[in-house]
């Protein structure tokens, strides 16, 4: 099965620059078709696996980083969609963080806001664990590395270097962090929460 490359409609952000979401766009097609590629071509070097054992091996190593890095830029994108919107502290999503979190959501910002600004690339993301009815946070730095296996991603937030370089230059971080967060539409991760709680 190929996969197809989503399209998304991201309005204006605040802070985000549209030469920047476009270039980040274009590594998202390339994720997408890096993985086609490296799939077809497995399916060529299988016809004869002894010879190919090594090419494969290393292929199927390979792969996920770019599989990963496909399905999470989906999430990270889609979060733009149909304009910022504020988390609904009455959904099913603002609820279970206001209860987690003492009451008080910006926690659960502060804590995802921290670990993003963890030293070097990767990404921070907000999972919840349906079996203990809690959310994790966690840094996924190759990005098919680190993840809590198995748990929904509620809200993904990319932090390599591409996200924010051109809009605030090699250090800010800091700057691009709090732009993603006034960007959110947060009807999207209610929704993600919806599917699973």
């Amino acid at each position: 099965m190929q996969y197809e490359e989503k399209k998304f409609t991201i309005p204006d952000l605040e802070g985000l620059s549209p030469v920047s979401i476009e270039q980040h766009l274009a590594l998202y097609a390339g994720y997408v078709k890096n993985f086609n590629s490296m799939t077809t071509l497995v399916g060529d070097l299988m016809k004869d696996s002894e010879k190919n054992a090594h090419a494969i091996s290393e292929i199927l190593r390979r792969r996920p980083f770019e599989f990963d890095g496909m399905r999470l830029h989906e999430y990270y994108f889609e979060q733009f969609e149909n304009a910022a919107k504020t988390l609904n502290a009455e959904s099913e999503l603002g609820a279970a963080i206001t209860a987690q979190y003492g009451g008080n959501s910006d926690s659960c910002i502060m804590e995802i806001t921290q670990v993003a600004m963890m030293r070097g690339p990767g990404w921070s993301i907000l999972y919840f664990d349906p079996q203990a009815k809690q959310f994790l946070v966690g840094f996924s730095e190759q990005q098919h590395q680190g993840h809590f296996i198995s748990l929904p991603v509620i809200l993904a937030l990319d932090v390599w270097e591409h996200t924010y370089i051109l809009d605030y230059g090699a250090s800010g971080k800091a700057k691009y962090v709090d732009a993603f967060f006034k960007n959110i539409n947060w009807s999207v991760a209610e929704e993600r929460f919806a599917k699973i709680s």
